[in-house]
């Protein structure tokens, strides 16, 4: 029985792992800004990240993770260079120029003017 439970634990967890590991459709945008924005949670401060990036016709701005002191919060993404992005519901990828990805939450869509 002990066996059986392993085993099924064990399939769930690569169950899962093979579906987060799903391949991104990561399409070229432009890096239009890098900014912070400060917000009150709990009574602290938080700074955050702000990405502003143009896709096509469309311009999304999306949050990124808590920025702390004076560390590169463009985590080597460059202004006016392209980027690698996908979308994924509220969520904007990006690729970093290391390969790996800046997870935020999408907070503004607009068209470009």
């Amino acid at each position: 029985m002990k066996r059986l439970i392993g085993a099924l634990l064990l399939l769930s967890m690569s169950l899962t792992v093979t579906a987060a590991s799903k391949p991104r459709d990561f399409k070229s945008a432009k890096l239009v800004e890098i900014g912070t924005d400060e917000r009150l949670v709990k009574g602290t401060t938080v700074r955050t990240a702000i990405f502003t990036v143009q896709l096509g016709d469309l311009v999304y701005s999306a949050r990124g993770g808590r920025v702390a002191g004076a560390r590169d919060i463009g985590q080597g993404l460059v202004v006016g260079d392209p980027v690698q992005v996908a979308i994924e519901g509220q969520k904007l990828i990006m690729l970093k120029p290391d390969g790996k990805e800046i997870k935020t939450t999408i907070v503004k869509r607009a068209r470009e003017r």
